[in-house]
C-alpha cells in the first residue's frame, strides 16, 4: 500500500512539475483522489445532517442520544461506500502478462467479473439491489431511527399534531395509528426485521440441507441417492401451507411447555427451513451427475483426492451459480410465507410482522384502509425486489447469455 501510494505521488508530482519541497500537496490531492478524505468530508456532511433531523423531530430518546445515533449511521454508510468502490476495483482491474511469444496482453476476467459486467448493464436490477440493502440497513437500525415505540401507546395520549387511534397520516405520524394508537410507520420499520429475518436465515436452512443432500445423492448414486430422492419426493408431495400451519400451530399451542417458549420467528424459520429444501436438492442431485464424470473431476479422483475434497472444491463451487439464483428466490418465497402465516393469525402477539398488521387492520379496513395498505406494500415490494434480483442474476450468471 505505502508503494502505491509513493508512486502515485511521484506521478502527481511529474505530471504538474512541482518541486520536492511541495510533495506534502501531492500527498493530500492523492488521498483525496484514491483514499478516503473525500468520505470525512461525506461522513460529517451525514452527521451533521441526522443530528439536525433526529433533534428537530425526533422523540425525547432520540433527542437525547441524536449524535450517537447520527455517528452510528453515518459511519455504517461510510462503510458501506467504501466497501463499494473496492469491490468495484476488485472487479474492473485490468492486469497486464507477459505472453509466450514475449508480447503484452491483458489478462483475461474473472468469472465473477464477467457476471458483474452483465449485471450492472441491467438498470432495474441494481434499483431491485438498492432496495434490499436499504430495507436491510433499516431492518438493522430501525431502533435507532424509529419516531415512537413500536408497541408503545404513546401516541394516544398526545394531542398535538394528530394522535390518538386510527389518526390519519400527518407529518408527526407519517402512517397514521393503529386501533391502539400505536405508531404506523413506527411498526413497518420494525416489522422489516422479522421479515427478512425470517426470510434469510430460512432460506440458508433450506439451503443447508438441500445442498447436503443433493451433493450426497448426485455423487454416490446407488442406495444412497434412491433414499434422498424417495425422502425428497415425499416432501415435494406434501401441501407446504398445510403443513407449515400444523406445525407452526402445534409447536406454538402445544402441550410442551419449553415448545411454546420458542420465539416465533425462530419457530417459522424452522417451519420453513426444513419442508423448503427438496426443490433445491433435486436440482444439486442433477448437476452433480453432470459434472460427476467430468475430466478434472477424474483427474482430482485419479490423484488420490478424498470424496468430501472433490465435492467440495471441485463441484460445488461449479454449481454454484443457480444455487445463488435459487437462494435469492427463495428469500422472496420465505418473506411471502412468513407473512401468509402471521395473517392467519399463527404469529405472537408481542411480535411485529408486516402479515399480521394486515390481520390486524380488517377490522377497520373501510376507516383506515392505509393500516393494510401500508404493509403490504412493503411486503409487495421487498418480495418484488427479491424476484427482480434474483432473474437478474440468473441472466448474469448464465454463462450462455455472456458476451
Amino acid at each position: 500500500m505505502r508503494e502505491i501510494f509513493s508512486k502515485r505521488v511521484d506521478n502527481y508530482m511529474k505530471e504538474k512539475r512541482l518541486p520536492n519541497s511541495m510533495r506534502w500537496s501531492g500527498a493530500l490531492v492523492v488521498s483525496w483522489k484514491h483514499y478516503y478524505f473525500k468520505y470525512v468530508i461525506e461522513f460529517l456532511a451525514i452527521l451533521v445532517t441526522l443530528f439536525v433531523i433526529f433533534f428537530l423531530t425526533g422523540s425525547t430518546k432520540v433527542r437525547n442520544f441524536a449524535i450517537v445515533y447520527a455517528i452510528i449511521i453515518a459511519a455504517v454508510w461510510i462503510v458501506l461506500r467504501i466497501g463499494w468502490k473496492l469491490f468495484r476495483e476488485s472487479v474492473t482491474k485490468q492486469e497486464i502478462i507477459i505472453a509466450k511469444d514475449g508480447t503484452l496482453r491483458e489478462r483475461s476476467p474473472s468469472q465473477w467479473s464477467l457476471v458483474w459486467r452483465r449485471y450492472r448493464k441491467n438498470k432495474i436490477a441494481l434499483i431491485s439491489g438498492a432496495i434490499i440493502i436499504v430495507i436491510t440497513i433499516l431492518a438493522i437500525i430501525y431502533p435507532l431511527i424509529v419516531p415512537f415505540s413500536p408497541i408503545g401507546i404513546t401516541p394516544l395520549y398526545d394531542s398535538w399534531n394528530g394522535g390518538g387511534a386510527l389518526s390519519n397520516p400527518n407529518l408527526k405520524y407519517p402512517g397514521g395509528t393503529d386501533i391502539l394508537g400505536r405508531d404506523e410507520f413506527s411498526r413497518i420499520l420494525a416489522g422489516s426485521e422479522v421479515s427478512l429475518t425470517v426470510g434469510i436465515f430460512s432460506t440458508i436452512l433450506s439451503v443447508i440441507i438441500g445442498v447436503t443432500l443433493g451433493a450426497l445423492a448426485g455423487y454416490f448414486r446407488g442406495w444412497t441417492e434412491e433414499i434422498i430422492m424417495r425422502l425428497t419426493d415425499m416432501f415435494l408431495a406434501l401441501p407446504f401451507l398445510v403443513i407449515a400451519i400444523l406445525a407452526v400451530a402445534f409447536i406454538r399451542r402445544g402441550r410442551l411447555v419449553f415448545l411454546r417458549q420458542i420465539p416465533q420467528s425462530v419457530v417459522i424459520i424452522l417451519v420453513l427451513g426444513i419442508f423448503g429444501w427438496a426443490g433445491l436438492c433435486r436440482l444439486v442431485s442433477a448437476n452433480t451427475r453432470q459434472i460427476y464424470n467430468l475430466d478434472y473431476v477424474n483427474a482430482a479422483r485419479v490423484l488420490g483426492a478424498s470424496n468430501r475434497r472433490i465435492i467440495m472444491i471441485h463441484i460445488l463451487p461449479n454449481i454454484l451459480a443457480p444455487i445463488i439464483v435459487i437462494g435469492t428466490l427463495a428469500i422472496a418465497g420465505g418473506i411471502l410465507a412468513e407473512a401468509g402465516l402471521t395473517f392467519l393469525g399463527l404469529g405472537s402477539p408481542t411480535t411485529i410482522s408486516w402479515g399480521q398488521m394486515v390481520n390486524e387492520a380488517q377490522t377497520v379496513l373501510k376507516i383506515s384502509p392505509e393500516l393494510a395498505l401500508l404493509p403490504g406494500f412493503a411486503i409487495f415490494f421487498v418480495v418484488l425486489a427479491f424476484n427482480l434480483l434474483g432473474d437478474a442474476l440468473r441472466d448474469a450468471l448464465d454463462p450462455r447469455l455472456r458476451e
